[in-house]
């Protein structure tokens, strides 16, 4: 043999060696990313044991079948190829698992609410600070708020050597009429009340005539539901909250979307039963005093829940908090949705936006001004509730298509940052697993409830009237019977 062939085949053997080893290698890597990607699928805890078995045996076995196929030329180049496409897959797959995790875990199983109290004083008046204010006299609601009153009175007297004199009213109105004609120099009132003179004729420059020079702020806990009204273990009750102010989801404010979300895993089927946000009903809080339905969002979205578990005689055991304009933020994220309307309208109420019968194509504005809409419909905000359902259905279907994929992060993020609910992450992983496993094809109901417009008194205005809405008694007797025959497992049809 020559020393030519010698070398050649000397070469050959070391290539096929550098081969093997380096095949060896990326199967070896291989199998650490299965094992790196089968952890996090467990710990996201949405995929059912079967599919985790079938998932980890498949990585696992395909990392083997990479090493076992390098003894081989051929065979061991198509799996090395494989296996590296296959790995860099996996990585982007352990991203997007950890994402979710992190994301999921950062808006689930919050029990807490931020109440923001705030020193207030006229906008030309010379304080910027607390300690501007010494010996001024200062208005409060003593029978409002009544631990964040009295921690911000003492928190300004201990730690600020201010010394106020304090004059007492009934309700806020009456204390930003005190403020604005003179008769106090500063008032002390929890932020989300202010939310109230949205709806007052005459305020709507309120931001402008006064300002706030000091704030504290309250963590409290959010109230589980105690109410022993109709339940059911195949319902699952949840409250939909939406908040039409900037800020994070938990800070106490007005509701202008109250949904009731019902799911029955047995028969298959979800009823959404939207309250208008100025029906005129008790709150929880309110001693059986009137109020519109909004306004029980200032008091926590305990109060809001609470108080539609008495409209209602329902258990509704979960919220979710929203704040609706920095959730259709997402909207734009996914390229925008479809809505189908029966209708033409031109809307002009927080925008302009004309909408024609059939297919309309909406990016996050032109939704929110969709959404916030009452005033060119004659059902008002019984049409606005209908259209904020349609927005959410048309979130969650586009989110549910491959649109999804190309900003996934990014639309997490947003959700994330703007939404809130005390349903815990084994709870939310328990459905999505329920779904994965059953494929369920739910069946959705949507019912509306209205009422006749006019003007009260109400707990939170005091002596000052308000538009709000009397609710139409049989409507609300009707949604307690579709209820009622959701907790009695019966299928529902509210076209029937």
């Amino acid at each position: 043999m020559s020393n030519n062939s010698k070398r050649k085949r000397k070469n050959s053997k070391k290539t096929r060696q550098i081969l093997m080893l380096s095949g060896l290698a990326i199967a070896a890597v291989q199998f650490i990313v299965s094992i790196s990607l089968i952890v996090f699928i467990h710990f996201l805890g949405i995929i059912p044991l079967g599919i985790k078995i079938v998932i980890g045996v498949g990585l696992i076995a395909s990392s083997f079948v990479t090493a076992i196929t390098q003894r081989w030329k051929i065979p061991g180049i198509i799996t090395k190829v494989l296996s590296l496409i296959l790995t860099i897959i996996m990585i982007i797959g352990c991203v997007y698992l950890g994402y979710t995790r992190g994301y999921l875990r950062k808006m689930t199983g919050s029990n807490t609410k931020t109440d923001i109290v705030g020193v207030y004083v006229l906008s030309d008046d010379k304080a910027s600070a607390i300690d501007d204010i010494d010996g001024y006299t200062c208005g409060i609601i003593p029978s409002m708020d009544v631990d964040n009153l009295g921690k911000t009175k003492d928190y300004i007297d201990k730690y600020n050597d201010v010394s106020l004199n304090y004059s007492d009213y009934e309700s806020v109105v009456e204390l930003v009429d005190a403020l604005l004609n003179k008769e106090v120099q500063s008032i002390i009132v929890n932020e989300s009340y202010l939310g109230v003179f949205s709806d007052i004729d005459g305020y709507t420059d309120l931001d402008s005539r006064i300002k706030c020079i000091f704030t504290l702020e309250y963590v409290t806990e959010v109230e589980d539901s105690e109410s022993d009204y109709m339940s059911n273990d195949h319902v699952i009750g949840i409250y939909i909250s939406g908040m039409d102010t900037s800020g994070p989801p938990s800070t106490t404010s007005r509701s202008d979307v109250n949904i009731l979300l019902f799911m029955n895993t047995k028969t298959h089927q979800i009823l959404m039963i939207n309250t208008p946000r100025d029906y005129y009903v008790p709150l929880s809080i309110s001693n059986g005093v009137k109020d519109k339905l909004t306004h029980a969002g200032i008091y926590g979205v305990d109060c809001s829940r609470q108080t539609l578990e008495m409209l209602y005689g329902i258990n509704v055991e979960y919220y979710v908090k929203v704040n609706f304009t920095g959730f259709l933020n997402i909207i734009d994220s996914l390229g925008g949705v479809d809505i189908t309307l029966d209708y033409d309208a031109t809307l002009t109420q927080t925008g302009n936006l004309t909408v024609h019968k059939g297919v309309n194509h909406f990016n996050a504005e032109q939704a929110l001004v969709f959404s916030r809409e009452r005033y060119a419909y004659s059902d008002g905000d019984r049409q606005r509730g209908r259209n904020q359902m349609m927005v959410i259905n048309a979130v969650i279907k586009k989110m549910a298509s491959p649109a999804m994929v190309t900003n996934y992060t990014s639309i997490l993020n947003t959700v994330s940052d703007n939404m809130i609910t005390n349903m815990s992450y084994d709870k939310i992983t328990e459905l999505a697993k329920m779904q994965i496993s059953e494929n369920i094809d739910w069946d959705i109901q949507s019912y509306s409830v209205s009422g006749e417009g006019t003007s009260a008194t109400t707990f939170s205005a005091g002596k000052q009237k308000l538009y709000v809405m009397i609710p139409y008694e049989d409507q609300v007797v009707k949604a307690k019977e579709y209820l009622e025959q959701m907790c009695m497992d019966q299928i529902i049809d509210v076209n029937e």
